[in-house]
């Protein structure tokens, strides 16, 4: 949104309909989203407030298939009320507020691509649309970076992740992803995966691990917009 079309139609939020910012959330609503504060590196797992960044027990003792994450917030209060509404009330205008807020807070490094989490096609005729396709697309725009949405597929349809434990959501991920052009990946030396919420990162790994059969040079990054803790 341009300055003129601002002033025509100035930003509301979406949560209290108070008078927004330069985004269409108020001051006091963005105040409330917390940013992830001290985390691992690689997995972005939580880490208590008072310990240095360091990699977590989890990814020394075996590290997954990706080199990096970035969360953009913490998956709580209302972070956790806007992804909800994108998701399950069809809110997809949220995909782009949500995305402004996090292109920011990222750093894009040598990322050539990006590669949204896929659904499975019965999940995506049910829902109609994709959400992590939608946070990819809008971050697409700031930040300049392709969204290459055909290069993988979800194979088999599983249940939600959200109803497992972490050994569960590791054995319902097994054969969910599957490559389908390598083309657009032929000569990319890092890409970033990305999702809307993160957390124990089972979805990530089944999904990283996939691309690193084929391309094992293949850097890659976890984007996710928030991370709630796996632990």
């Amino acid at each position: 949104m341009n300055s003129f079309e601002k002033w025509l139609f100035p930003p509301t939020c979406v949560v209290t309909d108070a008078a927004g910012q330069n985004l269409d959330l108020s001051e006091s609503v963005m105040a409330k989203m917390a940013r992830p504060g001290v985390a691992c590196p690689v997995c972005g797992e939580p880490l208590p407030a008072l310990s240095a960044p360091q990699v977590c027990g989890a990814c020394l003792a075996q590290a997954p298939s990706f080199e990096q994450t970035q969360a953009g917030f913490r998956y709580e209060a209302v972070m956790a009320d806007l992804i909800q509404g994108l998701k399950y009330h069809e809110q997809l205008y949220q995909a782009r507020l949500l995305a402004e807020l996090w292109t920011p807070h990222l750093d894009v490094g040598g990322v050539e691509a990006l590669i949204p989490v896929p659904l499975h096609v019965n999940r995506l005729l049910e829902r109609g649309f994709n959400q992590a396709y939608e946070l990819a697309k809008s971050l697409s725009k700031g930040t300049g970076l392709p969204v290459l949405s055909q290069s993988v597929m979800r194979a088999k349809q599983t249940p939600p992740q959200a109803l497992l434990n972490a050994k569960d959501r590791r054995r319902n991920l097994k054969s969910a992803f599957a490559l389908t052009s390598e083309t657009d990946l032929l000569g990319l030396s890092e890409v970033a995966l990305v999702d809307d919420v993160m957390t124990t990162g089972a979805t990530m790994e089944a999904l990283a691990s996939i691309l690193k059969k084929r391309f094992p040079e293949l850097r890659i990054q976890v984007w996710v917009l928030a991370r709630a803790s796996g632990q």
